[in-house]
């Protein structure tokens, strides 16, 4: 799967987990966001993430929102599938 700058992808895990490891804050509980669509919107990586600008509000779900652009996180592509709908 080749992911790149405007690919729609879904979350699928993160970081290979579909659940938070017990005792996770609830501000890095980004598993809440899992199913959630975005668009990869730079083909820049940092550590091997690419940048996913979320469809929906971050805040809503209560995960820090500190990146430059607001509503988007560094994924690993391994933790994204194809949004093909």
């Amino acid at each position: 799967m080749k992911i790149e700058k405007g690919t729609k992808v879904k979350l699928k895990t993160f970081s290979g987990e579909l659940t938070p490891k017990k005792g996770t804050d609830p501000s890095n509980n980004y598993w809440k966001l899992i199913g959630e669509k975005g668009e990869v919107i730079t083909d820049e990586r940092y550590n091997e993430r690419v940048l996913v600008l979320f469809e929906k509000n971050l805040d809503q779900f209560g995960v820090a929102n500190h990146n430059p652009t607001i509503n988007s996180l560094w994924i690993l592509p391994a933790d994204l599938e194809l949004d093909t709908k």
